[in-house]
């Protein structure tokens, strides 16, 4: 998974290099003609939906929501490719148009439901968690919408207002999440060393009001990214706000 987010990160970062170094080679010595620009619009197409697949690769380096990391893959992939089918068409039919506009906002919600599903730790308060849910789902709905006003063809003006209120309202949702999390009350960190299928040791670090309460959210941790906990050992029990200090002078400490 390490080298699959190397060469991912990589790749990105190339496509971007290549594309800024082709629109700045064009627009000093070269002529802008149609070839020109299908180039340069392909390592831009690549470049684009190659950021938008990066939150997946991270979410699958931390061996987290595997599925839903790997249609943050897969959505992007197709979309680059009926993208560049369409680039590279002398003519390209208006049902390609669509199908690129429709694919690409289902990528746009994949990417955000994977960005933020990465950055979530396991001691993160009950209303981020929430939150989470709520704007995913906010995604995928406005995903929908845009789909049906493409393929419909709404002009209802009610219909739009809707479908923008509802994408302003998930980015609220997704510029609480962080906020919140930051704010939340700091208790006990319990360091917790958890022996999982097949006699592989995971270190977890869990904010709780007490050992109980942090073993069960460990192991419901594990158990939810399908993996039998076969045993639990306690290590240095630190007040949270200690390991905030520690990471970041250190950055030993990692949820």
């Amino acid at each position: 998974m390490a080298s699959v987010k190397r060469i991912v990160l990589l790749a990105v970062g190339g496509l971007l290099s290549a594309s800024a170094l082709l629109a700045i080679g064009i627009l000093l010595v070269g002529h802008f003609g149609r070839t020109e620009g299908r180039i340069l619009g392909t390592t831009a197409l690549l470049a684009g939906y190659g950021l938008l697949a990066v939150p997946s690769t991270i979410l699958l380096d931390q061996g987290r929501s595997r599925r839903l990391a790997l249609w943050g893959l897969a959505l992007p992939a197709l979309g680059a490719s009926l993208a560049l089918a369409a680039v590279w068409t002398n003519t390209p039919s208006e049902t390609l148009g669509k199908a690129v506009g429709t694919v690409t906002a289902f990528a746009f919600a994949a990417t955000q439901a994977s960005a933020l599903a990465a950055g979530r730790r396991e001691r993160d308060p009950t209303s981020v968690r929430r939150l989470y849910v709520f704007s995913s789902a906010l995604a995928a709905i406005g995903a929908a919408m845009f789909t049906v006003l493409l393929w419909a063809q709404i002009e209802r003006e009610s219909y739009v207002r809707l479908l923008a209120a509802l994408v302003v309202l998930d980015l609220l949702l997704v510029a609480l999440q962080p906020i919140l999390a930051r704010a939340r009350p700091l208790g006990v960190l319990y360091r917790l060393l958890v022996v999982v299928e097949p006699d592989e040791t995971v270190v977890l670090e869990v904010e709780a009001p007490d050992l109980a309460t942090a073993a069960s959210r460990a192991i419901r941790t594990l158990e939810r990214d399908d993996r039998r906990v076969l045993g639990l050992e306690v290590g240095e029990r630190t007040s949270a706000r200690s390991a905030e200090r520690q990471r970041v002078t250190s950055g030993s400490i990692r949820p």
